[in-house]
Order: structure tokens, then C-alpha cells, then sequence
């Protein structure tokens, strides 16, 4: 955000606008252009989107071309080492025990959508056997504290819920680019994604307040709780 200011390439919204359709809409009517909603009617939280609409963007982060992408994902991989553990976090600056995610602006996307989705969370869960493992689930509110996860079937996430039966997981939102590279990698199973993001980048870690997995340090919020196997809900259109 600091280096698209300084080149005057974000753009600011500071009327107020809802997370109901219309951010959505704003977003894709100015794609690929970064756009900052500053009031959101429904929540004290700003907006941010359109900052990674597009290989060339995502390659200037990192100070490559884009067809060096892929070669330094594949090195990230294989140059992957743990991150920095640290005891002071400013994802939890601020921890709310029970949280209303109504206060959140969780987009509403298009009018015949299931609902308010959470559609670019990185979700972190730990295994027994296999360790921490970081990929993307589409998340749609269904309750002041209660989400929907969209479970692809054959995926790790997947294996390590037939396993566990429940398993507790954090939702990370607002990411740095190099753990959203991460978590997009598609790797084996025990490799743990955040050790790519730290190949990447440097990246520190925090310990989860109420779950055993580490999140990372300088994500805009984690939502920690437990998805449940045996308990289904509609999910979608989305």
C-alpha cells in the first residue's frame, strides 16, 4: 500500500460505500486498478482491492518480470526453510474473544450469491501426522459467528478433516503477497506453505491465541475457530 501511494497508483474512495454489492461492484468496474474504500457504512474497517489483479503487478512486488515467476515460486519451494517465531504480533494487537463478524466488511459479491463470502482467506490447520499445511477455502457468513467452508474434496485440508474428524483451523485475511504465493503453491502433503511464503520473503509468525497453529504475524485479522466434518450447510451461489 505504502509503495503504491508513492507512486500515486491507489485510488481513494472516501465517501461512504457498503460492503453489500457495492464495493464489489466499484472493484470490478475500476479493475485493475487499487482502489482504498476509506468508510465502509457498515463496518470501521477500510477496504482494500485490486491489488494483485494481474501477473505484472504481483512480479513488480517482488522486483522480477513475469516470466520469472514461476522459476522463483519453483526455488521458493525448494529453498523453503521455517519462518521466525515471534511472541509479539501485530495481527493480535487486538483480540476479541467473542467476535461478531457482522462488524467485518465481508463483501456480499452479486445479488444471487449465498451470502457474505470470505473468498481470498489463507486457512492454516495442523494435523498430528503431517503438520501445518496453508491453502485458500471460499468462507461464507451464515451466523454473527459462524462460517461456511467450501471443502474441495481431495485437497490436504480435506484429508486432514476425514482424519480428525474436527479440526481447528485460523482464517487469515489481509496477507502479505508472499504468504498468498504460498498458500497458492500446489506442494505435498506435510509441506508447510508458510516456509515457502518465508523463502520468498522474510516472514515472522505468531502463535495462534486459541488454536495450536502460527499464523503470520503482520496478517489484518485472524478468525480462529473449528470446522466440524458431520456439520454441513448450504454453501453458494457464489
Amino acid at each position: 500500500l505504502q509503495r503504491l501511494e508513492a507512486r500515486n497508483q491507489i485510488l481513494h474512495i472516501r465517501e461512504p460505500i457498503s460492503k453489500t454489492y457495492e464495493i464489489a461492484g466499484v472493484l470490478k468496474q475500476l479493475e485493475p486498478r487499487p482502489v482504498l474504500f476509506e468508510t465502509v457504512k457498515e463496518s470501521a474497517f477500510r477496504v482494500a482491492g485490486n491489488l494483485f489483479c494481474n501477473k505484472s503487478t504481483f512480479a513488480d512486488y517482488f522486483g522480477i518480470q513475469t516470466n520469472q515467476i514461476i522459476p522463483t515460486l519453483a526455488q521458493a519451494i525448494e529453498r523453503r526453510s521455517p519462518p521466525e517465531v515471534v511472541g509479539a504480533a501485530p495481527c493480535q494487537e487486538v483480540v476479541d474473544l467473542a467476535p461478531d463478524l457482522d462488524g467485518l466488511p465481508i463483501l456480499r459479491h452479486c445479488e444471487q450469491d449465498g451470502g457474505n463470502y470470505i473468498s481470498s482467506g489463507a486457512v492454516i490447520a495442523r494435523h498430528p501426522i503431517y503438520g501445518q499445511n496453508v491453502d485458500f477455502h471460499r468462507l461464507m457468513q451464515i451466523s454473527p459467528n459462524e462460517m461456511a467452508v467450501r471443502v474441495v474434496p481431495a485437497r490436504h485440508f480435506d484429508a486432514f478433516l476425514r482424519d480428525c474428524q474436527q479440526i481447528d483451523v485460523a482464517v487469515c485475511i489481509g496477507n502479505a503477497p508472499n504468504v498468498l504465493a504460498g498458500a497458492a503453491t500446489s506442494v505435498d502433503i506435510g509441506v508447510n506453505e508458510l516456509e515457502i511464503a518465508n523463502a520468498l520473503e522474510p516472514l515472522q509468525v505468531a502463535r495462534a491465541k486459541t488454536v495450536d497453529v502460527l499464523v503470520p504475524a503482520e496478517a489484518e485479522f485472524i478468525l480462529e475457530g473449528t470446522v466440524f466434518l458431520q456439520r454441513t450447510h448450504p454453501e453458494g451461489p457464489f
